[in-house]
């Protein structure tokens, strides 16, 4: 098995994990079918499944033109009517199996108000479509900052080894925030000037254990982060509150 990292839009990621023995793949996410389907008929893989996280259109907008190619193709998706063409509506603690691997659906709202991720327990991986990102998370839109932090903190609990699949390719631009708030994070600064030497590289899969030394928003009660909301004039050091004043700042943040 390997997964295939397909370029959309300005910053997308269009996850294929393809099958080379049965010349099959199942497609994360697509934002946009053109990729994915020159990608398919490229290496002569059939489309197996389509997997969505959520119902933004830069996750959903290739939906129909994969299966005006692919019509029998089921589509996995949140248990949203916003989604199009959904096949199997899904819910916390399902279980899709397909020929490569088991992904485990793990409610993680907050980013939306159905948003899922998609987990493998035996191959530690990890698709989060927008909730978590290398260095940073998704913002809030039709969901609740209160979930966003729940969701986060359940990922946050998956084992160290796990291998995480963003979305979107932001890690620098989230490493610049998270320096702000941690100027004396060796890992974030060291990370940062690799990318920087290396720019427009594809920085996923991620992994768990790096997100934690990284990133701020699962970083909330170490002392280096409290510090700093300390001196954006927020007294209290309780998760949530903490998480919020990040969310906010960042969403001010000028790279």
């Amino acid at each position: 098995m390997i997964i295939v990292p397909i370029q959309a839009f300005t910053d997308n990621y269009i996850w294929l994990v393809v099958n080379e023995e049965q010349h099959t793949a199942i497609s994360v996410d697509p934002g946009d079918s053109g990729p994915v389907l020159h990608y398919l008929n490229d290496n002569q893989l059939t489309l197996e499944a389509i997997v969505l996280t959520h119902h933004h259109f830069d996750h959903v907008g290739g939906v129909e033109g994969l299966l005006t190619t692919w019509p029998n193709t089921p589509v996995y998706a949140p248990d949203d009517s916003r989604i199009p063409a959904v096949t199997h509506p899904l819910r916390e603690g399902d279980r899709l199996c397909f020929s490569n691997m088991t992904l485990q659906v793990l409610s993680t709202t907050g980013h939306t108000s159905t948003h899922i991720s998609l987990y493998d327990e035996a191959q530690n991986l990890l698709f989060c479509g927008d909730t978590l990102f290398s260095a940073g998370c998704g913002r809030v839109f039709d969901g609740t900052l209160d979930a966003l932090h729940g969701s986060l903190a359940r990922l946050k609990a998956l084992p160290d080894a796990t291998q995480v699949y963003c979305a979107h390719e932001y890690t620098q631009q989230n490493l610049r925030f998270a320096a702000s708030v941690e100027p004396q994070n060796e890992e974030i600064t060291r990370y940062l000037e690799e990318l920087d030497q290396h720019a427009g590289r594809c920085t996923l899969p991620s992994t768990m254990a790096k997100e934690k030394k990284i990133n701020p928003f699962l970083r909330t009660q170490e002392p280096a982060v409290l510090a700093y909301v300390r001196s954006r004039g927020l007294a209290s050091q309780e998760s949530l509150l903490v998480f919020q004043q990040l969310r906010e700042d960042k969403n001010n943040f000028k790279t």
